[in-house]
């Protein structure tokens, strides 16, 4: 009968892996070898052989439950969004974490199910979870989480209803501070820019909006539509005033 030595040894040497540092004695050892294994290959691009690791290291340990985490980031890179929530979501219900990273990818995850209240309630448990030196770490994924968010309360009119006494919605509120805060980590993005003009012009803000058109202008490749918002904005006795990003 095989020992679990001899499984770990063959399994090492049948896909070439060279163990620095020690010996791997048990297969807890070498599931956490393994889900390390499977987050590098899924950076270097490696989408095949990171979830082959993936689940080679929950089949060794089961209870390797940093395994699903790693699993929901290559579900999302494949475009298997359903599988992706539900990977990170083994992840947090059997470790009890609250883990901020978790929530924020599931929360674009339940966003791109429009699914929005899934995707605001993990949205802002990720956001608001993460340290300032957490959030330099990851601030390309903060922004996009910040103009996820953003994009739901620009659709959300049902929330907080026009009425004749007050036009300004909380939701479009909301959505500006949102892109403006995914504005201060992507600086030259047109399209967010471009959703904050619009949020502005939903306040009838239109000195703000103009201003956003006017720095998208500056750095679109093609700005032939902003110039002619612009123009008309101006037409119609429109002032530029600084948005505050």
């Amino acid at each position: 009968m095989e020992s679990i030595q001899d499984k770990i040894n063959q399994f090492l040497i049948e896909n070439k892996i060279n163990v620095k540092g020690g010996t791997i004695t048990s297969e807890s050892q070498l599931s956490a070898v393994l889900s390390d294994l499977a987050l590098g290959d899924f950076k270097k691009g490696k989408i095949d052989k990171a979830m082959y690791f993936a689940e080679k290291s929950l089949e060794f340990n089961d209870e390797n439950y940093y395994s699903y985490f790693v699993k929901g980031l290559i579900y999302r890179n494949m475009n298997k969004i359903k599988e992706a929530v539900e990977a990170f979501e083994a992840y947090i219900s059997n470790t009890g974490a609250d883990d901020s990273l978790a929530h924020i990818y599931i929360g674009l995850s339940y966003a791109e199910l429009n699914d929005v209240e899934n995707a605001l309630d993990n949205l802002r448990k990720g956001e608001k979870g993460l340290s300032d030196a957490e959030k330099e770490v990851h601030l390309p994924l903060i922004g996009v989480a910040y103009e996820c968010i953003g994009n739901i309360y620009l659709n959300r009119e049902n929330i907080v209803e026009f009425t004749e006494k007050d036009k300004y919605s909380i939701n479009y509120k909301t959505a500006v501070r949102y892109y403006k805060m995914s504005l201060k980590i992507h600086r030259k993005n047109c399209d967010l820019i471009n959703k904050l003009a619009a949020s502005y012009y939903h306040l009838e803000d239109l000195n703000k909006a103009l201003y956003c058109y006017e720095q998208a202008a500056k750095i679109a490749v093609d700005n032939t539509v902003y110039l002619e918002a612009i123009e008309q904005m101006k037409s119609e006795g429109a002032k530029s005033e600084q948005a505050g990003f």
